[in-house]
Parts: structure tokens; sequence; C-alpha cells
């Protein structure tokens, strides 16, 4: 149903640029006439669709002027689309959805609300759902093979983005990048995976550091890979044991990628925040042979380019292989140094403005944890 107009940068840009942030109405909260307001918002949606291709028959055949006019009545009918028709469907497509699953549109609308939610799990379901009925639904196909990456499903997330490929209908903006990236992170997840049980079972003073950050949407406990990232390691306890962190805000969320904290000035004003620090910088070790890739999870240095890491730090929403150290890339790279162990379901949920309460190191080696920094090279 939606195929047409998802081809189209109408919706896909505003995916991207968050311009849809709809709430989800509960179906206790439904409206007495939600089905019926529903039926009229989709006719609204065809009819849109008849006009829209009706324009773009005459743009292709108007003169300069005409091509102007006919530019100008498709913006305001797209006004209208994305400020009112959408908005309001995304709001009550999860009432829709509970009520008749078979509702190709209010699946399919469902798939961009839980994107913007970073509920993947729940976007994997519903995607399969609509591609058992329909293999060339494009919609599921990429925001399928998304979630499936997002959930380190990588074959799943090949095979569900190699389908929408080989039939014309992945789209680039949206879903085009994940394909050959989930192509590498099946070798990559399998590596990981051979490193987590290693780290797993390990006992003794060989155990890996943890920290726990309790924040106001609960708490989230971190693995630090002191291994690979010993530095960067010994700087984060060390700021922890300071009290550095508590009472900081996360200052910078983008749904479907991370969340940002460390700044200092986000205690006071977090409009202001994103430039602070600890006082000093510590190098990349991103670029060590042993380092460890961005999954779901990662703990990963924030900084303003190589080597001006301080306090600052991300949590990773999804895999996110660009800020990984590749062949051939130059810059961008970030030093992986934890993995969540509990509370990734904290990490989705977290919101710009939220508080690290307290941050507590809750089992280190037996040695001081003092890290090298810019000053004492």
């Amino acid at each position: 149903m939606l195929r047409w107009l998802l081809t189209g940068i109408l919706v896909v840009s505003l995916i991207q640029s968050g311009g849809i942030q709809p709430g989800m109405v509960r179906a206790d909260e439904a409206p007495a006439d939600a089905e019926a307001e529903w039926k009229s918002l989709v006719k609204d949606l065809t009819e849109f669709k008849t006009k829209a291709e009706d324009l773009k028959l005459k743009f292709t055949k108007g003169t300069a002027a005409e091509k102007s006019k006919i530019s100008k009545e498709f913006q305001t009918l797209a006004l209208t689309l994305n400020t009112k028709t959408l908005p309001r469907m995304q709001e009550l497509a999860p009432v829709i959805y509970k009520k008749n699953p078979d509702d190709s549109v209010a699946a399919e609308l469902m798939l961009q609300t839980l994107y913007s939610k970073n509920q993947f799990p729940e976007m994997v379901k519903i995607a399969d759902a609509i591609l058992k009925k329909d293999p060339k639904a494009q919609m599921a196909l990429n925001f399928g093979g998304i979630a499936k990456f997002a959930t380190h499903d990588f074959d799943g997330a090949v095979k569900t983005l190699q389908s929408a490929e080989s039939d014309g209908l992945l789209i680039p903006n949206l879903a085009g990048s994940y394909l050959d990236s989930a192509e590498n992170y099946i070798k990559y997840w399998e590596e990981e995976q051979a490193i987590r049980a290693k780290e797993d079972a390990a006992t003794g003073d060989a155990q890996l550091p943890i920290v726990k950050l309790e924040t106001s949407r609960g708490d989230i406990e971190i693995l630090l890979f002191e291994n690979e990232a010993p530095n960067t390691v010994a700087n984060f306890i060390s700021l922890v044991e300071k009290k550095f962190y508590d009472g900081l805000k996360f200052h910078r969320v983008i749904p479907s990628f991370m969340i940002q904290g460390g700044c200092p000035n986000s205690r006071e004003n977090i409009e202001s925040a994103g430039s602070g620090g600890p006082g000093y910088t510590i190098a990349c070790e991103c670029y060590e042979p042993n380092a460890r890739r961005h999954f779901a999870g990662s703990l990963s240095m924030a900084h303003a380019g190589k080597d001006t890491g301080g306090s600052q730090f991300f949590l990773t929403h999804l895999p996110t292989p660009h800020l990984n150290v590749e062949p051939g890339k130059d810059g961008g790279s970030h030093t992986v140094f934890g993995r969540v162990i509990k509370g990734m379901d904290i990490v989705l949920s977290v919101e710009k403005g939220d508080e690290i309460k307290t941050a507590t190191v809750v089992r280190k080696r037996n040695h001081d944890y003092k890290p090298v920094t810019g000053a004492d090279k």
C-alpha cells in the first residue's frame, strides 16, 4: 500500500531527520471512532497517491512555468501529508494493528514508529509477519533488515536485504548501507562471540572490571575491555571513582544510533553540554590490532578528533560499522572499551536529559587505575 510512497524522498527524509516522531495511542485510550478515522485517513493517503501521480505526469510534459506551478502544488500536498495525515496515522497505527494485524498500512507504519523508539525485536516480528504474506513488501524488507542487523541476526539481515536488492526494493537512503555491513558483520560477530565466551569464563584477577551506571531510567552494568583498551578503561574507572559522572546527564541522544554522556557542562545546563571534559586528553586505542568493534550495547569513547578523548562516552543502540577502524578509512574511528551486560533495555529507552545519578565500580583487577594522559606524554 505504501510502497509507492516510501520510494520517494518524503517519508524517508522525515524518518531520517526525526520529523515524524508521533506518540503511540494505547488501546485503552483510543478514540471511539478510531476505525472510522483510520479509514478516512487511508482514503486521504490514496487520494494523495492519485494526485501525486497525476502531477508527476503533468510535470514531465509541462513548460518551465507550468513545472514551477506544479512543484508548488505538490509541496502543498506533501506538507499536509507529512504534518497531518501521516503523523495521525502513526498515532492510531498501534490501535488499528492490535485490532487487525492484517492491516498492512498499520503494520508498516508501526515499523516506522518502533524504529524511532529503538524497539528492534518487535520490528522483526512485525516485518516477518508482513513478509510471510507479501515477500515483496518494501517497507518490511528494509526495516526488517535493519532490525535484524540491530539484534545481531546478521545472516537474517543479509537474506532480507539481498531480497530487497534483487527485486529493486532496497531504499538507498534508509537501508542501503546495511547490506554490505551485515555481510561483514557475520564474521565480526563470530569473532566477538568467541572473545565474549572467554571473558565470561574468566576467573580470579583475569575477570574484567564492571561499572554500574544508576540512571533516572534504571541501572546499566558495563563490562570493561581492559585487555584491549587498558588506558581508556583506566581513565574511565579513575573518573568513576572520583565521582566525576555523578549527576551528569545524557546530553545527546540519536534514536537508532546511540546515547552520549560524560560532559561536565551537562550538570548545570544540558543545552551547553558537548564540549566539556576532565581537563586532559587520552590517546585513542582503536588503532591497535586487537581493537574491538561496535555492536549493540558497545561502550565507546567520544572525541573531537584522534587522541582528543577525555570523559565523554556513548552507548550504541545497534552495531555502528562507520565508527570502526577499517582498511583505507581515514578518521572517524572510536575506541570501544566495554559492552552492556545488564540494562540494554534502559540504554534503548534513555532520552536527552536523563541523569546518571551515580556511577560505581562493581569489580576491578588488583592494581591502580591511573591513565596516561596528554600531559603525561
